[in-house]
């Protein structure tokens, strides 16, 4: 039986190594924090969240920010994101006929983006573009969930789009915020903003 909500999975097991510190607690120039704004963007728009943290995170502590919210850890999340995507689909309920997977430091993507690519979903991976580059969040219907649920390293979803293709659904947004990952506090700076 196939299910009938769409959930999201935030991704924020990484390690923020050229960060210099914990980026999710980063404050952005609304005042919220990195993980809060990508966390209401996506929730806004699904139906269930999953929250996927690092190995050596205490999901306690991600459950009090995020009521309601989901919170897996990833025990191999040190072997990249694949396998931290893995972790979490394997713990979807099966209500879910299919997911929308957000990266925790791209806190720009619009929710009207968000929106655009949960509307698309159906039978096809969805992906948001800008500038011909591809974005996030990316958009995996259930039939993929048993293949994501095997990933184990870094580039390994990507490998995954490329495979499927054929099948995927590109939708071209005018939105910088799909692209725009905080990688250093320099990135903190919204996309669309310019220094004076």
């Amino acid at each position: 039986m196939n299910g009938t909500l769409i959930g999201g999975i935030l991704l924020a097991a990484g390690n923020s190594r050229r960060f210099g510190a914990d980026k999710r607690f980063a404050t952005l120039d609304s005042g919220e924090t990195l993980l809060l704004r990508s966390a209401e963007v996506l929730s806004q728009v699904v139906d269930a969240c999953v929250l996927v943290v690092g190995q050596e995170d205490e999901p306690e502590r991600f459950r009090q920010l995020l009521p309601g919210w989901q919170v897996v850890r990833a025990e191999h999340s040190s072997l990249g994101m694949g396998a931290s995507l893995a972790a979490a689909v394997r713990t979807v309920p099966a209500e879910w006929r299919g997911c929308l997977v957000l990266l925790a430091d791209k806190p720009f993507v619009l929710t009207e983006t968000v929106r655009a690519v949960r509307n698309a979903l159906a039978e096809e991976i969805v992906v948001p573009t800008h500038g011909g580059e591809w974005g996030h969040p990316v958009a995996f219907p259930r039939r993929l969930f048993a293949a994501i649920s095997d990933l184990k390293g870094d580039g390994e979803a990507r490998q995954l789009i490329v495979a499927e293709s054929a099948r995927c659904h590109f939708i071209a947004v005018d939105d910088p915020g799909v692209l725009h990952d905080i990688d250093t506090p320099d990135d903190l700076r919204h996309p669309g903003s310019h220094p004076p």
